[in-house]
């Protein structure tokens, strides 16, 4: 289903310039991630076997997607309220809503589609937070790249019918914040339908709620980078957008990699007179075989000894060739996406790397990695904001405690150092005198100060 037409069918005073490439090429970039790719099949050769075959896949653009998400999640973020209460009601709402389970899949898939919203809402008097993707999600207002309006997209069955709830967020033209639920009824899954009420399906939901004094109660997230097919957009771009060619080339490779197997299989060339023939007991035609397990002694006639030798016409297999050019690919891929090269990489195996090699020879990652958690952190802090308004609007919190609350976002780095470079790193530092002996023990051997200072005795005693 096309959601751009739906919505502008549907809201025709909204208007959406240029938005309907925006979406064809969301479309587009969810077919690829989910596998669905236009060179997924090859023709085949042959004389009696012509047409198509599925090429193998190695999945590169979920890959992708998946590293990136495991990038920015490598370590949980923190959401830090300056009040106790309302520190303690976030903290509820993100664990009941499974925020933290459900954060990384949809940052996934908002690294494919080029976005995807954050939304808080009440259900059943309780608040949640709900993930949204880029193609369930219509922008109908912005400032700017700051997306404060938007139409949300959900589609469910019951029975042999088909229903689409459109939520509508935005300001009406005194300010107001609302929110307008409408409810459409069709028997196939690929249209829209006839609109229906709301209590046929959602018999509490209200179809408006204005809200006057409220923020926005979503936020939307775009990965880091230019949209540069889309500069007017407030949408963003698929990170695997502009290398949708090397994607491509990546398969074909894998493809050959895969049926270099096939086609490499062992293959054994006999003479003609150690082949047999028997009668097939159903057809009553003959076939030819060779008896690899015939051990008898048989006696043939031939003319020379070398039409007796079996040959071994096996074709070494070019391994080596193609891991060589699957990971050219890969690095350009990295490359094409704002990654250090060998970032992904088809057979390295590069076991437990310390905090300096992340940082200088993955500078790039930790680049891309950074500017990405900074959009993030401008996605989170509105959500926990809008929360936090629910809360105090459904009475579990109070007003004036919400109204004056202030969250802010933090982020480890995720960069697992080795115990062998801490050693280091505190050796340098002790012998350039900007740091203690004791500090330096109490880091390494994770320990309080009384028994580094004992340590620390002890070995000057034995020294």
């Amino acid at each position: 289903m096309n959601v751009c037409k739906m919505a502008a069918g549907v809201y025709p005073e909204i208007s959406l310039p240029g938005l309907s490439g925006d979406y064809a090429d969301i479309e587009r970039a969810a077919r690829i991630f989910a596998g669905d790719t236009p060179w997924k099949t090859a023709k085949k050769s042959g004389l009696y076997h012509s047409g198509t075959r599925s090429i193998h896949t190695i999945g590169t653009a979920k890959i992708l997607c998946d590293y990136f998400s495991q990038l920015i999640f490598s370590e949980q973020p923190s959401f830090s309220a300056s009040n106790a209460e309302c520190q303690k009601f976030l903290d509820g709402v993100l664990n009941t809503s499974g925020f933290w389970r459900l954060a990384p899949e949809w940052l996934s898939f908002s690294f494919a589609l080029g976005g995807g919203a954050l939304k808080a809402r009440l259900c059943g008097g309780e608040v949640m937070a709900d993930f949204i993707n880029a193609d369930r999600f219509i922008p109908i207002s912005w400032s700017g790249r700051n997306i404060d309006g938007g139409v949300f997209c959900s589609q469910m069955r019951k029975g042999e019918l088909w229903y689409v709830l459109l939520e509508r967020q935005s300001r009406n033209s005194d300010g107001e914040y609302f929110i307008e639920h409408r409810l459409f009824r069709s028997k196939t899954f690929s249209q829209l339908g006839d609109e229906c009420p709301l209590s046929e399906l959602y018999p509490d939901l209200p179809p408006l709620v204005i809200c006057p004094d409220a923020p926005p109660l979503f936020a939307y997230f775009r990965p880091a980078g230019a949209n540069n097919l889309h500069p007017d957009s407030p949408v963003g771009l698929s990170v695997f957008a502009n290398a949708v060619d090397t994607i491509k080339a990546l398969d074909v490779a894998f493809d050959s990699f895969a049926r270099e197997f096939i086609l490499g299989k062992k293959r054994i060339i006999v003479p003609s007179s150690c082949v047999q023939t028997v009668a097939d007991i159903a057809t009553g035609e003959l076939r030819r075989y060779f008896d690899a397990d015939d051990e008898a002694y048989v006696a043939l006639k031939c003319d020379e000894e070398s039409d007796l030798k079996i040959i071994d016409n096996t074709v070494t297999l070019r391994v080596d060739e193609h891991i060589k050019a699957i990971n050219a690919l890969l690095n350009l891929l990295c490359f094409q996406t704002g990654l250090s090269a060998g970032a992904l990489s088809f057979d390295e195996i590069r076991g437990v790397r310390t905090a300096t090699e992340i940082l200088y020879r993955d500078n790039k990652t930790a680049a891309a990695a950074k500017a990405n958690k900074n959009l993030l952190t401008e996605a989170f802090e509105p959500l926990a904001k809008a929360i936090l308004y629910l809360g105090a609007a459904s009475g579990a919190i109070p007003r004036d405690k919400a109204a004056e609350c202030s969250v802010t976002i933090g982020w480890h780095d995720g960069i697992v150092c080795d115990d062998n470079t801490l050693i280091d790193n505190n050796i340098k530092l002790v012998n350039a005198g900007l740091k203690s002996k004791v500090s330096a023990m109490m880091e390494i051997f994770k320990c309080d100060e009384e028994t580094a200072r004992k340590e620390l005795s002890q070995l000057t005693i034995d020294n």
